[in-house]
């Protein structure tokens, strides 16, 4: 059977991803915890409020920059682990992500919807934040179970 082409990126860009990934999604989570306002509060208490470092971490230049590397970095983190080759790509592979990809739309719809009856003004806004993400992050979660639990069972075949 033909096999129609897909567009994945090889697969170091996964190792690159994870890198990318994982502290940003750290440093962005600190930063949602704290409310969104830049270098999170309660890592700066022991400074002095009249010192240099505190005056520059609490600007708002730091906010924005730290926003930017936030969610730029964790959507480009997550794209590249999501669109990433396994190192042996075939007809299961690609059904696994397929599936997995129909799951995670399924579920952000339904967090869409359920938050949107749930949640308003300011607190709706948090949500879609955290919203901006969650699509590829449910993706690489239900991906990465799925390939783990397929792993397996080839292993205890074995």
């Amino acid at each position: 059977m033909l096999m129609k082409r897909i567009f994945l990126l090889p697969h170091n860009f996964k190792k690159v991803g994870w890198a990318i990934l994982i502290p940003t999604f750290i440093i962005g989570f600190m930063m949602f915890i704290d409310g969104c306002n830049g270098f999170p509060g309660y890592l700066m208490k022991g400074l002095d409020p009249a010192g240099g470092l505190y005056r520059v971490l609490d600007s708002d230049a730091m906010t924005a920059i730290l926003n930017n590397i936030a969610i730029i970095g964790i959507c480009a983190g997550s794209l590249f682990v999501a669109c990433s080759r396994e190192p042996i790509e075939d007809e299961l592979i690609t059904q696994v992500r397929l599936n997995s990809l129909l799951i995670a739309l399924y579920l952000n719809t339904a967090f869409i919807i359920v938050s949107a009856l749930c949640f308003y003004g300011l607190d709706y806004l948090y949500v879609m934040i955290g919203n901006i993400f969650t699509m590829l992050l449910v993706f690489l979660v239900v991906y990465e179970v799925k390939m783990w639990r397929l792993k397996k069972s080839l292993r205890d075949e074995e």
